[in-house]
C-alpha cells in the first residue's frame, strides 16, 4: 500500500520534507464565544502571521474521508466539495490553483493539500506563516490535527463560562452552537455551561498531552486587562518577535454605529464587555455553577454559590443527564456527586455580596398561586371551571406566553429583567387580550425607575386580572405548562401545580375528534402514518413529563387529580384540591354549570357547558379493538403504573414492533425540534 508524502520535519520553523511548507502555523481555539475573533484580529495584525477565518472544513473532510482515500490521498472529489463549501471562497483560492496541487503523477497526502492551500492564501497576504481561528470544531479534535501536523501550534482561548453563557444567550447562531441540543429549549442556561465544560476539558486534554512546544492557554480576561504582556508572551510561544501593530488591529476599521456587537464595531480589548456578576440573573448564575461548577473552579474562577439549592441541583442535574444521553454518554454517577447540595437553611445558595448587590429585590405577591396543567384532551378546562366558581380564585384563560415569553428573552435582558419591548409582544400575541389588561396599565408597571424582573410583571399581570373579577387569588389553566413544571417553579417557589390525569386511551378518542389535532400531536410526521400510537406516545411525554417535574416538590406544591374520580366523584375531589390549595372548600364548585348549560345538538361537552359527566368519552365502547391495542402496545408501561387496568396485557409482536418503530421516529421528530423528553423515555 502507498503511504502519503511526510510534510513534516524536526524543525519548529515547519520546513518539510513534502512540499517545504510551514503551515498551518498555528490553530486559534476555544469554546466559541470566547473571544476567538478578537484574538485572531490581533495575531492577523503581526506583520508576520495571517490567519484564516473559521474553516471548519478540515477536521471534518478528513474524518469522513469526503475526497480523501483510506489511505489518506487527496481525490479530485475533494476540490469540488471545497468549492461548494460556502466558507471556501473567502480564502480566494481558485479551482485551478487546487487542481494544480494535485496534477502531478505522485499521490498528495491531505496534509500536504491543506499546508498548499495555506501558503497560497499566506501569498496573498504577503506572509509566511498562515494559521486558523476555528472554536468549536477544532477544539475538540486537537489530537486529530496534531496527527496531521506535528508541528502546528495550538493557542486555546479560555474565557469564563458565565460571560460565554451571557454572550451565547444574545447571539444570533445559539441554535446552531449549544442551542441544537434538546435541552436547550428548557434550559439554555445549564446547556450552555455543559457546552462550555466539553469544549473546555475537551481542549485541554489533548492539549496538556501534546506538551507546552504545541500547546499555550491563555485567558480571555488576562488579553482584555493586558493586551500587551498577553501578545509578548504569546509571540514568544510562537517564535515570533512581538510587534505593537497586534495592539493596534483595530485603527482605521472601528465603527461608531450603535447598535454594533463588539466584533462588528471592531473595538480594541475591553474589560467588561460581559459582565455576569452585574448582568446575569442569580438564578442562573446558580444554574450555571450547578452543572459547570467544578470546571470553573479547576480553572481558578471564582464561584459564587458554594452551596446549591437542592431545586437547581435537581434541575441541573436532569439536564446533564438528557445531554450526555443525547451525547451518547451514559450519565455519571460522579457528576451528581460533585454538586454539593443541601437542604435550604438560613445560609444555603447565599449568593456574595458583589454578587447579590445586583439583583433585583423580589417584590411579595402571592399571584400565581396556582397552575391547572395536564396533557390537552384530559379534561382540564372542566377542573378550570370548577377551580374558577371558587369565590376566592380566579383563573385565566389559557396564556401560553408565559414559559416561550422567558425562555426565548423575548422583551427581556439576559438577567431576566423586563424591557419596554415586552409590552407590544403582549399585545401582539393573540391571547394576551383575553386578560382585558390596558397597554396603558402595563406600561404603569415599567414607570418606576426600580428594574422589575419577569416573575414580578407576570405576578402584577395577575394580581390586576384579578382585581378585575373581585378575586385576590388568580391561578392559570394551560395544559402545555404540565412540561415546563420546573421553570415555572423557578421563577415562583411557592406555586402550587394540580395535574390532570386522564386514561390514555380517552385522551386517544378525544384526539381522533378534535380540529386542532393538527397543531398537537399532529405536528409530529407519524401523525399521518398513525395517530393512534401518536397520539398515545403524545400523551405520555405529557403526563411524564408532568410526573417528573411535579413529584420532586412534594405533596405541598404538586397535586394529582386522576379526571375519572374528577367526575364520578366531584364533591369529593373539590374538597381535596380545596385543602390542598388551603381554601374553605365551596359547593359552587359543582355547581358551575348553573345558568350555562346549552341544551343544543351537536356541542361538545365544554360548549354546552355540561357539568362533570361519566362516559362522555369511553373507549370500552367506543374504540376499536385494534387502536385499542396499539396504544397498550406504545404506552402501556405508563398505563399499568397509574393503576389502568389493560384491555390486552400481552399486545402482539407485530403491534410491539410497531410501536417500538413509531416511538423511535416520534423521539427523532421530537430531538429535532429541541423538544425535552422524559428521563423515563
Amino acid at each position: 500500500m502507498m503511504m502519503p508524502r511526510s510534510t513534516h520535519s524536526d524543525d519548529r520553523a515547519g520546513e518539510a520534507t513534502g512540499c517545504g511548507s510551514p503551515n498551518p502555523y498555528l490553530f486559534i481555539v476555544g469554546c466559541p464565544r470566547s473571544g476567538t475573533t478578537l484574538l485572531e484580529r490581533m495575531v492577523n495584525a503581526h506583520p508576520q502571521l495571517a490567519i484564516i477565518h473559521e474553516t471548519h472544513w478540515i477536521t471534518r473532510y478528513y474524518k469522513k474521508k469526503i475526497g480523501v482515500t483510506p489511505e489518506g490521498f487527496v481525490t479530485p472529489r475533494l476540490i469540488s466539495k471545497l468549492c461548494d463549501y460556502h466558507r471556501f471562497p473567502h480564502l480566494n483560492v481558485s479551482r485551478a490553483e487546487l487542481e494544480g496541487i494535485i496534477a502531478s503523477d505522485e499521490p498528495v497526502s491531505y496534509a500536504d493539500f491543506v499546508s498548499r492551500i495555506f501558503d497560497l492564501y499566506g501569498e496573498r497576504q504577503g506572509k509566511r506563516l498562515v494559521g486558523d481561528k476555528t472554536t468549536g470544531g477544532y477544539v475538540r479534535n486537537l489530537s486529530t490535527l496534531n496527527a496531521l501536523w506535528p508541528n502546528a501550534r495550538f493557542v486555546h482561548l479560555i474565557r469564563d463560562g458565565r460571560d460565554v453563557c451571557l454572550s451565547m444567550l444574545h447571539w444570533p447562531k445559539a441554535h446552531r452552537a449549544a442551542g441544537r441540543f434538546v435541552t436547550w429549549a428548557e434550559d439554555p442556561v445549564s446547556t450552555t455551561a455543559l457546552w462550555w465544560k466539553w469544549h473546555v476539558e475537551l481542549g485541554m486534554e489533548q492539549g496538556r498531552r501534546l506538551g507546552t512546544d504545541s500547546y499555550h492557554e491563555m485567558r480571555y480576561e488576562s488579553l482584555v486587562q493586558n493586551p500587551a504582556d498577553e501578545c509578548a508572551a504569546l509571540c514568544a510561544y510562537l517564535g515570533v518577535p512581538f510587534d505593537d501593530a497586534m495592539l493596534k488591529f483595530h485603527e482605521g476599521h472601528t465603527r461608531t454605529e450603535s447598535g454594533l456587537s463588539a466584533n462588528q464595531a471592531w473595538i480594541p480589548p475591553t474589560p467588561g464587555l460581559r459582565d455576569w456578576r452585574t448582568q446575569m440573573a442569580q438564578r442562573d448564575v446558580e444554574l450555571f455553577e450547578a452543572s459547570a461548577g467544578e470546571c470553573l473552579s479547576a480553572l481558578g474562577y471564582e464561584r459564587v454559590f458554594d452551596v446549591i439549592s437542592p431545586p437547581i441541583a435537581a434541575r441541573a442535574e436532569q439536564c446533564r443527564s438528557r445531554w450526555e444521553t443525547e451525547k451518547g454518554r451514559p450519565p455519571s454517577a460522579s457528576s451528581q456527586d460533585r454538586l454539593q447540595t443541601a437542604q435550604p437553611t438560613e445560609t444555603t445558595a447565599r449568593p456574595s455580596t458583589r454578587a447579590a448587590n445586583n439583583t433585583v429585590t423580589k417584590t411579595h405577591h402571592e399571584n400565581p398561586y396556582l397552575f391547572i396543567v395536564g396533557c390537552p384532551r384530559s379534561g382540564t378546562t372542566l377542573l378550570k371551571r370548577m377551580v374558577n366558581a371558587h369565590p376566592q380564585i380566579a383563573l385565566t384563560r389559557e396564556t401560553h406566553w408565559i414559559t416561550r415569553f422567558y425562555k426565548s428573552r423575548i422583551g427581556l435582558t439576559t438577567g431576566g429583567l423586563v424591557t419596554p419591548e415586552l409590552i407590544p409582544k403582549l399585545f401582539e400575541y393573540h391571547r394576551f387580550p383575553h386578560l382585558k389588561i390596558s397597554r396603558d396599565t402595563l406600561e404603569a408597571i415599567l414607570a418606576s425607575d426600580q428594574p422589575i424582573s419577569y416573575a414580578d410583571f407576570v405576578s402584577r399581570i395577575f394580581d390586576l386580572y384579578g382585581q378585575g373579577r373581585g378575586k385576590r387569588l388568580v391561578g392559570d389553566k394551560t395544559p402545555g405548562y404540565v412540561r415546563n413544571i420546573p421553570l415555572l417553579h423557578e421563577l415562583w417557589p411557592k406555586v402550587r401545580f394540580v395535574h390532570l390525569i386522564r386514561d390514555a386511551r380517552d385522551v386517544c378518542l378525544s384526539m381522533s375528534q378534535w380540529r386542532m389535532a393538527h397543531r398537537a400531536a399532529g405536528r409530529f410526521s407519524v401523525w399521518k402514518e398513525d395517530p393512534v400510537s401518536t397520539a398515545a406516545l403524545w400523551w405520555k411525554w405529557h403526563v411524564q413529563l408532568g410526573i417528573e417535574g411535579g413529584r420532586p416538590l412534594g405533596p405541598d406544591l404538586y397535586h394529582e387529580i386522576r379526571y375519572e374520580s374528577l367526575v364520578q366523584n366531584p364533591t369529593n375531589e373539590c374538597a381535596a384540591l380545596c385543602a390542598f390549595l388551603g381554601l374553605p372548600y365551596d359547593d359552587a364548585m359543582v355547581k358551575f354549570h348553573e345558568g350555562r348549560t346549552k341544551p343544543e345538538s351537536g356541542l361538545s361537552a365544554n360548549r354546552a357547558w355540561l357539568p362533570a359527566t361519566p362516559g362522555i368519552r369511553d373507549w370500552r365502547s367506543h374504540m376499536p379493538a385494534e387502536d385499542v391495542e396499539r396504544i397498550e402496545a406504545a404506552v402501556g408501561d405508563l398505563l399499568d403504573e397509574l393503576g389502568y387496568a389493560r384491555a390486552f396485557p400481552r399486545p402482539k409482536r407485530r403491534m410491539l414492533r410497531h410501536a417500538s418503530r413509531i416511538r423511535d421516529l416520534f423521539t427523532r421528530d421530537a430531538r429535532a425540534d429541541r423538544t425535552c423528553l422524559p428521563q423515563r423515555w
